[in-house]
């Protein structure tokens, strides 16, 4: 394989880096050395010792040389190059020296066996799987300019922003197939109820470089138009049911979280098997054309469909009252019997608008109008509450704007009545509020993609929603493991047909 005294040499290079710890330790006892500067010099032993470690491998499994030629399964018979050629691969620890023969049809031509390369699983680009996996866990929360400083204070590695970029569109190429390639969690794991949501959320995109020009640059106030695209979310998960009455819930939504309880509430169901999707209108890697809210409710459909197989369990769809979501959800599920429910949390800011036209000034009595209301709406008197707010209206002799905003709350709560039988939801333990598919679009796009400053191209928008959304949902690992081993099969299909080698000790 290699020189027994070149593999004695660098096995006891990297046993003298491991006594060099040792080393630290003493001479910190004897000088008083402060405990933070044992761990920076400690630090930067182990990844020197690190590197060794990686460097050792490589030398033990030699240049790869299996002879002059290499017959293919497919039959076809590869040459070997003239001169070892080198690999650039970078580790966690720093740049590695991979030095191998490799095998093509001609010199020169694409490599299409390497059993250095195979053995050691290289990834298709130069960085480590370990090192992106690092990167790209930091850049689901930071900047890809803050990735590139942290990772190179923390390991000494600079990588450049584009690269941290092209890395991260790299990856969510691979999350369609995973996606497509998941099973549908254990039955026995799943909660008596599944649940279905979605919403909108703006993402900021940068204008394309072959846009028209802009003519007047004049500061215009107001939003900027068609400065955000409409990124559509989705969220489908199970839960056991929960049961409370109305006092209960108008309490919790009007509990002061700093103020202490005699007793704490019970525990609510925690969901199970969260999973979201985030889709803006876009073109994807094959060039079709990807509508954002077909696909999203195409998914939750299928998603349903796979998870609760002949209909056994009560599917409940909480939204808010935007007519397209419901629009969408029933041309996908026109046969498919659900529970609608409007989210309560968007019936309560109606109801603060309403009590600020009946009481302006004074904030106690607003607060018990508005609890009054809450209270009787989830006792299933909607229409009673409904004729009080216009005979109100009236008696008080509302009119202009105030009227209008009257009629406007009025009708979107008319509108929705047949989603506000909430007496029936709470008796049945139904979810009333869409807080996973809330918490779902502050944290999958605007804790990420709305920072200050930041703006998109639709790719790299795409692309980030795509891995933040398994992110958030506990599926990276799973993902990153799905990634390793298509890239190993399409690189090295014939890895599992290599011999093992045996070690050698080098002492």
């Amino acid at each position: 394989m290699m020189p027994q005294e070149r593999l004695a040499a660098k096995s006891t290079e990297l046993h003298g880096l491991v006594d060099n710890l040792l080393t630290i330790v003493s001479k910190a006892v004897t000088q008083q050395t402060p405990v933070h500067e044992v761990e920076r010099e400690a630090f930067a032993t182990l990844l020197h010792a690190g590197l060794a470690t990686i460097q050792l491998l490589v030398e033990c499994l030699g240049d790869g040389d299996v002879g002059a030629t290499h017959q293919l399964a497919d039959g076809r018979t590869l040459r070997r190059s003239a001169q070892p050629q080198g690999r650039p691969y970078v580790s966690i620890f720093g740049p590695v020296a991979i030095q191998r023969f490799v095998y093509a049809i001609r010199e020169g031509q694409k490599i299409e066996f390497s059993e250095v390369d195979a053995r050691l699983d290289l990834p298709e680009g130069k960085f480590s799987y370990l090192l992106q996996d690092w990167d790209q866990c930091f850049a689901m929360e930071q900047p890809f300019g803050t990735v590139s400083q942290t990772v190179e204070r923390i390991l000494g590695l600079r990588q450049h922003v584009d690269t941290l970029e092209r890395m991260n569109r790299a990856w969510s190429e691979t999350v369609t197939a995973f996606q497509a390639a998941q099973t549908p969690p254990p039955a026995d794991e799943e909660g008596a109820i599944f649940v279905e949501t979605g919403d909108g959320k703006g993402v900021p995109i940068r204008r394309p470089a072959d846009a028209a020009p802009i003519q007047n640059h004049r500061p215009q106030p107001g939003p900027k138009p068609d400065r955000k695209k409409m990124a559509t979310l989705g969220a489908v998960y199970s839960v056991d049911p929960f049961i409370r009455t109305p006092e209960e819930v108008v309490e919790a939504l009007f509990r002061d979280p700093q103020q202490e309880e005699e007793s704490p509430p019970p525990a609510r169901p925690r969901p199970c098997h969260k999973r979201l999707r985030a889709i803006l209108n876009h073109v994807d890697a094959e060039g079709d054309e990807i509508h954002g809210r077909a696909a999203v409710f195409g998914w939750i459909t299928d998603e349903l469909a796979a998870r609760n197989v002949g209909a056994r369990k009560p599917i409940v769809c909480i939204m808010d009252g935007e007519k397209a979501l419901w629009e969408a959800i029933a041309v996908f599920q026109a046969d498919v019997p659900r529970t609608e429910v409007l989210d309560i949390l968007h019936v309560t800011p109606r109801l603060w608008t309403a009590a600020a036209l009946f009481h302006p000034r004074d904030q106690e009595g607003a607060e018990t109008f508005v609890r009054d209301r809450l209270l009787r709406i989830l006792r299933g008197e909607l229409s009673s509450v409904l004729c009080g707010l216009r005979r109100m209206g009236t008696a008080q002799g509302l009119t202009g704007q105030k009227r209008r905003d009257l009629e406007k709350l009025c009708a979107y709560l008319e509108r929705n009545r047949d989603r506000m039988r909430y007496d029936e939801y709470l008796a049945a333990g139904y979810p009333i509020a869409s807080g996973v598919i809330e918490g779902a679009c502050r944290h999958v796009v605007k804790d990420r993609l709305e920072r200050t400053g930041m703006n998109w191209v639709r790719q790299g928008a795409q692309a980030m929603l795509d891995l933040r959304c398994l992110y958030l949902t506990e599926q990276w690992d799973a993902f990153l493991e799905f990634r390793i081993a298509r890239e190993t099969q399409r690189l090295y299909p014939y890895r599992d047909t290599l011999r093992p080698l045996s070690w050698k000790a080098a002492a």
